[in-house]
């Protein structure tokens, strides 16, 4: 797991330094109260433990049994640590109150980044893991542990669309091919709203038409990410694609797995290495850049621009999409 990593999944999250501190000593105290650290220990003896009390499967068996080498216990610490503030940034104000939409939550928004299969794997893992530690800390049930493995289940899916390495650069060479091999004009819009506008992926699969302004110049998107309202300027002829392509309630709506996987075969079918729909991101940032400071614009001024844009909280966050 790369500091790149961390960084990425929680750029809009901007905890306080209360927040951080409670949240430390709460994992902290979860770990030693499950007594899941079992440095030392045979992991071989470990697995027959597993085994002898009813595990079945090796997914059950490495999600029970504890953590037995400090690397482990180090990755296991990073990996929680970055959930925990990915769940505090939205919402929850105790470890306690993490629930199973939270873990499909930050499951996804990995996901929608663009993060390597093997990266979402490892957090996937973890947070079974997590989930366990929580039950033997907190509430001495296997309730939690459960539900958690449950929600990630319905995540997998989506989880092996996620590229297969992490690559220097998530922009795309070419992004005008990939939405036009995209296979139908609604699919397209939602490249075309990610590449053209730098919309989420939550939001560019669910245009409301009936947000559009009456001088059809700009579009609203509601409560994207963190309750925020986004106001899109609209190119000349978009409103009026838009409507004519959306249903009997103004909606064009696509369901995000269905968007991911022809992503990925448009990426495929034009010769290019599929980096998740958050690469058509990275091209609106480092595109709108460029025309911003070739018309004038200082560096700075067009940084919090494209930062609003976006929907970032913070300038800096930006920053990650222009390598």
């Amino acid at each position: 797991m790369s500091q790149q990593t961390d960084t990425r999944v929680l750029d809009d999250v901007d905890l306080s330094n209360r927040q951080e501190s409670r949240l430390s000593t709460q994992l902290a105290h979860a770990i030693k109260a499950s007594g899941i650290v079992e440095v030392g220990r045979s992991r071989y003896e470990a697995k027959a433990d597993a085994r002898a009390a009813g595990a079945k499967t090796s997914h059950d068996i490495n999600a029970t049994i504890g953590i037995t080498s400090w690397a482990s216990y180090d990755k296991f610490c990073s990996q929680a640590k970055v959930f925990a503030s990915w769940c505090f940034g939205n919402g929850c104000n105790n470890i306690n109150q993490i629930k199973p939409e939270h873990v499909t939550g930050f499951l996804r928004s990995l996901i929608d980044c663009g993060y390597a299969r093997n990266t979402v794997q490892g957090y996937a893992a973890a947070l079974n893991k997590m989930a366990v530690m929580l039950d033997r800390g907190l509430t001495g049930t296997g309730i939690r542990a459960e539900k958690w493995s449950k929600a990630i289940d319905t995540v997998r899916t989506d989880i092996n669309t996620c590229i297969q390495k992490d690559t220097a650069t998530r922009a795309y060479a070419d992004p005008h091919a990939i939405v036009a091999a995209m296979p139908d004009e609604r699919l397209q819009l939602c490249a075309s709203m990610q590449l053209n506008h730098g919309l989420r992926i939550a939001d560019a699969t669910k245009i409301n038409a009936h947000n559009i302004s009456a001088d059809d110049k700009f579009l609203t998107v509601k409560n994207s990410k963190n309750g925020q309202d986004i106001t899109v300027a609209l190119r000349p002829g978009e409103a009026d694609h838009i409507r004519a392509i959306a249903d009997d309630k103004g909606m064009v709506a696509v369901k995000q797995s269905e968007y991911r996987a022809a992503l990925s075969k448009a990426c495929a079918d034009t010769g290019q290495d599929y980096n998740g729909s958050h690469g058509l991101r990275h091209n609106y940032a480092q595109n709108r850049m460029d025309a911003l400071t070739s018309s004038g614009m200082s560096y700075t001024k067009a940084l919090d621009t494209v930062a609003s844009e976006m929907g970032h909280h913070r300038a800096e966050i930006t920053h990650t999409y222009l390598r």
